[in-house]
């Protein structure tokens, strides 16, 4: 009975005492920057006295996702009892939200204002006079019964009372003028100084907490927002074939989470923050059997209606970084320098690494789709250089080539990046007409294809070339196909393949001769040879 007396006296003295909210701003510190999204993680300190309280926590994105929020609060003395998030607060205890530096100008600001808007008001009611008097001369001074003596004073009346007002309105524009160029000093000063101050948003954390003794409290809270992302992408420039790339790679990250992220620590991963987290399910697979006269649909037992988009696996690339923080779903570049990303949704750069990465450089040609060599650099070893899947923009020789793709999750074992192509290399496609023919038989015909290739190379220095080519193939017994001359090309036959690997001296030309043989049935077509 004594305890639970005590407790009710202790609940009900919590409950009188309970304080007014207490506010305390949310300080990030560091953010893990998805590419869908960001984790921020906070720190915030304040004092609660014992009891109950409500502790009020601002400076918190408004893109909030509401169940990702983590509060740690380490001090037993404190439980809380609950936490909700709202953008739109309100109490009888109002947030004191201004800034004394901003306040003090906003103050100047509206008693110019007010003194503009009193000098407009007198300036019109001094126009107003003057063009009352104006438009009322000619009773002032024109009445046939006025005699010389009144009409004197009327006419120093009139000009004495238009000089005084005259007077008045010049003085007031003066004024107007000198309060109109203050008070654009001030809202430009008000401009620089709202810059330089943190976005800050609407939202704010509330917690009520119940501590057994008055204490100072330091908190820790992460939470997922919306509204941020990263994209990765590399810089590759080269200078001669006989030396290394030189591969920087970047980062575009953009936010707009309603706060500004100043001097914080950047930790980019190569993921997604959220992804379906259900295993595809593997059911029984009944085939859908009919006959061809009663079209009977067999059914399908054992599959449940949700595991269709159970299946759907969002695919998330994780194939290397560059720092050694690594876990079991993902991969991050951490950023040595704190940064300041702002709340405008705008690209903000981030160098993360600078490497050279040796390579062996050759030319390959496909002049069947384009008559233009290609520069390619091959990686060796690549998957030791944590290469991750990008854009690349591609400078040679001091000069912007154009744009590639790196694409480092693959099975093979060199990495080709394409630098570019060579104007200086020439190819050629020729068709021999009097090696080519067209014969017709009685139960088929045959049709002869003869054509020369012609690389020149036009650089001053010796060039290797892959050249490619190719011959058609037949999944039809009755389509014969049969190469001709191919001059002492690689074949691979099972794909048609024929390459070149060629070693071109300075202004050398080299030329090779390709000929195929197709005989298929007279009543065959064949839309797409040649």
């Amino acid at each position: 009975m004594k305890k639970n007396l005590f407790l009710f006296f202790l609940c009900m003295n919590a409950l009188c005492f309970a304080q007014k909210p207490i506010f305390a701003k949310a300080k990030v510190n560091a953010v893990n920057i998805y590419r869908n999204s960001a984790e921020l993680q906070n720190s915030v300190s304040f004092s609660v006295p014992a009891g109950l309280s409500e502790v009020v926590i601002t400076n918190i994105s408004d893109e909030i996702d509401d169940k990702s929020l983590q509060i740690n609060i380490n001090n037993k003395s404190i439980s809380i009892l609950s936490s909700q998030y709202t953008d739109s607060y309100t109490s009888e205890y109002d947030m004191d939200k201004t800034n004394p530096r901003i306040k003090k100008v906003t103050d100047s600001i509206a008693i110019l204002e007010n003194l503009i808007s009193k000098f407009n008001i007198e300036l019109e009611a001094n126009n107003k006079t003057l063009e009352l008097l104006d438009k009322n001369q000619t009773v002032l001074v024109g009445s046939n019964t006025s005699n010389v003596s009144q009409l004197m004073q009327l006419t120093e009346f009139y000009k004495n009372k238009r000089v005084e007002i005259s007077n008045t309105i010049a003085a007031i524009n003066k004024n107007n003028t000198g309060l109109q160029k203050k008070l654009t000093r001030l809202k430009s000063s008000l401009k620089v100084n709202s810059e330089m101050e943190e976005a800050s948003s609407d939202g704010v954390l509330i917690l009520r907490l119940m501590s057994s003794a008055a204490v100072n409290v330091k908190a820790d809270m992460n939470y997922l927002a919306n509204n941020a992302s990263w994209q990765p992408f590399y810089e590759i420039r080269g200078s001669k074939l006989s030396e290394p790339l030189d591969v920087i790679f970047k980062a575009k990250i953009r936010q707009d989470t309603g706060l500004d992220w100043k001097g914080v620590k950047l930790s980019l991963i190569n993921g997604r923050s959220s992804r379906k987290n259900t295993a595809p399910v593997l059911n029984p697979w009944f085939l859908n059997s009919y006959k061809n006269d009663e079209r009977i649909v067999g059914r399908v037992y054992g599959i449940k209606s949700d595991t269709v988009k159970e299946q759907n696996i969002e695919e998330v690339v994780v194939t290397g970084s560059f720092t050694s923080v690594e876990n079991q779903f993902n991969i991050s570049f951490d950023v040595d320098i704190p940064y300041d990303i702002l709340s405008n949704n705008e690209d903000h750069l981030v160098n993360l690494k600078q490497i050279k990465i040796p390579a062996t450089y050759k030319y390959t040609a496909v002049p069947k789709y384009n008559k233009d060599a290609f520069l390619i650099a091959k990686v060796k070893d690549f998957n030791k250089f944590n290469l991750i899947a990008a854009p690349a923009t591609i400078v040679f020789e001091n000069m912007y080539i154009g744009e590639t793709n790196i694409k480092p999750d693959q099975t093979t074992e060199e990495l080709n990046i394409t630098l570019g192509d060579d104007k200086k290399i020439s190819i050629m496609k020729e068709t021999i007409d009097d090696k080519s023919s067209i014969k017709l038989f009685s139960s088929y015909q045959e049709k002869t294809y003869t054509y020369d290739i012609i690389v020149r190379n036009n650089k001053k220095d010796p060039i290797e070339l892959e050249l490619k080519d190719q011959f058609p193939l037949s999944k039809d017994e009755s389509v014969k196909i049969e190469l001709l001359q191919s001059d002492q090309a690689e074949i691979d036959k099972e794909k048609g393949y024929l390459t070149w690997n060629l070693k071109i001296s300075p202004s050398e030309t080299k030329k090779f001769r390709v000929s195929y043989k197709v005989r298929f049935p007279k009543d065959y077509s064949i839309n797409n040879l040649n």
